[in-house]
This record gives C-alpha cells, structure tokens and sequence, in this order.
C-alpha cells in the first residue's frame, strides 16, 4: 500500500462521492492529499477520516471556475507539501434536460463547472508538474462521450470536450518532454449521491440501466478510486492521452431509446 509514497496529490470534488473515494484511496497508498471542494463542512470530514486511520490530508475550499482561487490553492499546496505531482479533476455537476429543455444559461453553468474549471486547474497546476519534473493529470469525464441519451445535452458536451481537452494536453506536455501524463476516466453509474438525487434516480435511462450493465450491478465508489491510483502512479508510467472506461460494459451494449 504505498504506491504513492512522496507523491502531493489534488482532488477536487474531493469531499464525497467519487473524488470523496479517490482521496481516500490516494492517501491510502502514501499520498499527500489536498481535498478541495466548495462544500467546507464534508471536505473537512473527508481529510479527518483520512487523518484518523493515518493518512496526510488537509482541506482547501476551491471553488474551480475561480483562477485566483487555484492559484492560491497550489501556493499554498507547494509551501506546505514541497510540491505537486497529481491533479485529479473530479468536480462536476449535471442537470438533466433535453435540447427542447435546455437554456443557455444552465449550459453555460455547466460548461463552467465541469469543462472550464478543469481547464483552469491544469493551467494552474502545470508549472508545479513542470518544476517537478513529473507528474499526472487525471480527468474525470463521462461514459456520457459514448453512451448517448436524449437528457444529458450539457453533462455529454462538456464532458466530450474534457476528454479532447485531456488528449491534447497530454500530447503536448509529451512532446515537451516535461514528463507529465494527462489522461481521462469514463465512469458509468456508480452508487454515489449524484444517483441518488430523486431528479437523477427516477430517470428512465437510469432505471433501465439497473438492469443492462452486463456485470450486473452499479459502480461502487472504489472500484472508480483504484484506477485513479493506478493512473495517478509509476504503474502507468507509458499511459498517456488515453481514456478508460469504467462501467461494467454498459457503453457496449445495445437497449432501445426511452420513447414519448
């Protein structure tokens, strides 16, 4: 359990959920870990349970479509740790609409959140990766990029423009030789808070997709957190611009669409 010794790591969305996992995990194998999230009150309970079974966490409240506030994140990450050499992007909403629902507003909201935010992280983390010589970039997109439904009109686009994002991030640090890799997770449902909204959970495609995955079951939040850790450490030392899927082989198979 210490594939991560002396390694820094940021997760945002790091409270709960999914990133809530990831940070857990990260810690777990030796990591370092910065959990940054909007929400203070479970981001503060997230780095105590880390801390009470002997992990090194603290707290950061980052709001990610703010550049000051990443920039004061990884200064202060940089003074207290040394150095960085993880980015987990994990922070991300959704909002359920079609194209005849859909307002500029909601999607520019979150296009902010989920695509913009991303983007500003790596920019600001980019020269403490470039400093160390090393590091990984590893963004959470969606099985939304392949799996198409008629309600996820913002959380698809924007989540198909991170994993684009990742690959040309990843191809020009690469050919820079700052020996940074960037690379992009693509989770189907897992049984996190996001499912459980009632708004998420009564939705037809998501009811039907209890029954579809062919491994039978949802995602559980560590089955996600351990591929972090496999592509936030040495062992993924040749993987670069690529994108992993994880959700049970539900992108490969075929259901018809929810009609009316």
């Amino acid at each position: 359990m210490d594939r991560m010794n002396g390694k820094v790591a940021i997760v945002t969305g790091g409270a709960r959920g999914l990133g809530g996992a990831a940070a857990s995990a990260l810690a777990a194998e030796g990591a370092r870990v910065v959990v940054a999230d909007v929400l203070d009150d479970a981001g503060r309970a997230k780095v105590d349970e880390i801390t009470a079974i002997g992990g090194t966490a603290r707290f950061a409240h980052l709001d990610v479509r703010d550049e000051d506030a990443w920039k004061r994140m990884v200064e202060d990450t940089v003074e207290g740790y040394g150095c960085i050499d993880v980015l987990v992007n994990n922070a991300g909403i959704t909002l359920p609409r079609t194209i005849e629902e859909a307002t500029l507003e909601e999607f520019r909201h979150v296009m902010d959140i989920n695509l913009y935010g991303a983007f500003a992280g790596m920019q600001a983390v980019l020269p403490a990766l470039i400093a160390r010589g090393s590091g990984a970039i590893v963004n959470v997109s969606s099985n939304s990029t392949d799996m198409i439904v008629p309600t996820t009109t913002y959380y698809a686009a924007s989540k198909a423009a991170l994993a684009n994002l990742t690959k040309t991030t990843a191809v020009h640090v690469g050919l820079k030789g700052y020996g940074i890799r960037a690379n992009s997770i693509h989770p189907g449902p897992h049984a996190t808070d996001m499912l459980a909204d009632p708004e998420v959970a009564e939705l037809p495609h998501i009811k039907m997709m209890r029954d579809t995955v062919p491994l039978g079951r949802f995602g559980r939040p560590d089955d996600f957190a351990q591929l972090v850790v496999f592509l936030a450490s040495d062992e993924s030392s040749y993987i670069t611009a690529s994108e992993f899927f994880i959700d049970g082989g539900l992108t490969r198979v075929s259901y018809p669409g929810v009609r009316g």
